[in-house]
């Protein structure tokens, strides 16, 4: 193959994958919508009834909690876990952009402790 129809059948699959990723994103929108009115009616029918979890022949649902924490103020936070050594508070995870500037701020050296992990992938623009 030249490189013409190569560049043109990755073009043509990648608006294939597209317009099928796109076809079920408003597929399962609407059903995701249908779930979420449904589990509002769930939660009505739990409230109004006195109730923490109902069993039906189709099965069982139920109340549970789901917490969202933020910080509102991380240089407090940062503080309180530096001094209270809990930096089990925090998920692990370097900062890409971080650790790229910081090689080109130094001759491509990394941080201690740190490992880079580099692949090529070719992409493909539109002409």
């Amino acid at each position: 193959m030249d490189a013409e129809k190569l560049t043109n059948a990755y073009v043509k699959l990648r608006a294939a994958r597209k317009a099928l990723a796109d076809e079920f994103n408003e597929a399962d929108g609407a059903l995701k919508e249908k779930q979420e009115r449904l589990e509002v009616e769930m939660l009505r029918f739990m409230q109004e009834s006195g109730t923490e979890s109902v069993r039906t022949a189709s099965g069982t649902f139920y109340r549970q909690e789901n917490m969202f924490p933020s910080a509102s103020d991380w240089d407090a936070l940062y503080r309180w876990i530096k001094e209270n050594d809990t930096f089990e508070a925090l998920e692990r995870r370097v900062k890409k952009g971080f650790v790229k500037e910081y090689m080109d701020a130094n001759e491509g050296q990394v941080p201690p402790g740190i490992s880079v992990h580099r692949e090529y992938v070719a992409r493909v623009r539109r002409a």
